[in-house]
C-alpha cells in the first residue's frame, strides 16, 4: 500500500498543553457566544459583517482614493495605506488560513456568511478582525494628516461648531470612533459564532502589525 498524506492532527492527538488551550477557548468563545445571543441584534451583528466584508470595502476605500485630489494629504497619507493594507491583509490572511485550516465553530449556522475565497471556509485568524483593526491602525498613524485636512472650510466649520475649534479633539474623537467601531467588530465575531476568541486576538494584532509594517515601508520609499 502506498504511504498517503497524513490527515490534520485532532485536538484529542495535539500535544496536552495545546490541548487544554484548545479546549479553554472553545469554551470561552461558546460562553460569549451564548451570552451574548439573546441581547446582540443579529441584524446588528450581520451588518458589522458586511462593513468589514472585503468585497465592501475593498471597492469604497478605492472610489475615495480615485475620488480624492492629488494634492490631499489624505489621500497620500491615510487612502493610500488603506489600499495597500487591504491587499496585504488579503493574501496574508489567506496564507494563515490555508496552513492552519481551523474549523469554524460548529455551535453556529454559517450558511449566510459567503467566503471570499475558499480558504476563508477556515476560522483562524479572523479577516474581519484583521481588517477593521488595520483600518483603525492607519487611521491613528495618520492622524498629522487629518489635522492638516481639517483646514477645508466646510470641515473647519462643522469644528468650530460641534469641538469650539478645536482641531486636535476633533480627530480625538473620531479616531475613538473607529476603535470603539473596531472593537466592537471584533467582539461580534465571536458573538456571531464566526470564530473563536483566538482567531480574532491574533487577527487584531496581524491588522495592527500589517499598518505598521506598511507606513514604514511608504515611509522608507519616500511615499508619505
Amino acid at each position: 500500500m502506498g504511504q498517503g498524506h497524513e490527515p490534520p492532527k485532532s485536538p484529542a492527538a495535539a500535544p496536552p498543553l495545546l490541548r487544554r488551550i484548545h479546549n479553554l477557548d472553545n469554551a470561552i468563545s461558546l460562553y460569549i457566544h451564548t451570552l451574548t445571543r439573546p441581547i446582540a441584534p443579529r441584524p446588528l451583528l450581520r451588518f458589522l459583517e458586511l462593513l468589514a466584508d472585503f468585497r465592501f470595502f475593498f471597492p469604497v476605500s478605492l472610489s475615495l482614493y480615485l475620488a480624492a485630489p492629488s494634492s490631499s494629504p489624505l489621500r497620500r497619507n491615510l487612502l493610500l495605506p488603506l489600499l495597500l493594507c487591504s491587499l496585504l491583509d488579503l493574501l496574508f490572511i489567506a496564507l494563515l488560513k490555508f496552513l492552519v485550516r481551523r474549523s469554524r465553530p460548529s455551535y453556529s449556522n454559517h450558511s449566510q456568511y459567503s467566503a471570499v475565497v475558499s480558504v476563508d471556509n477556515f476560522s483562524f485568524p479572523s479577516g474581519h478582525s484583521s481588517r477593521v483593526c488595520f483600518v483603525a491602525s492607519v487611521f491613528s498613524l495618520s492622524r498629522s494628516s487629518l489635522l492638516a485636512d481639517l483646514s477645508r472650510p466646510r470641515v473647519a466649520i462643522l469644528v468650530r461648531r460641534w469641538f469650539a475649534g478645536d482641531d486636535a479633539l476633533a480627530v480625538d474623537m473620531l479616531l475613538a470612533a473607529i476603535w470603539a467601531w473596531a472593537v466592537i467588530t471584533v467582539v461580534s465575531r465571536v458573538a456571531l459564532g464566526r470564530h473563536y476568541v483566538i482567531d480574532v486576538f491574533f487577527g487584531a494584532c496581524f491588522g495592527v502589525l500589517e499598518a505598521m509594517v506598511t507606513f514604514r515601508v511608504l515611509e522608507y520609499r519616500g511615499l508619505i
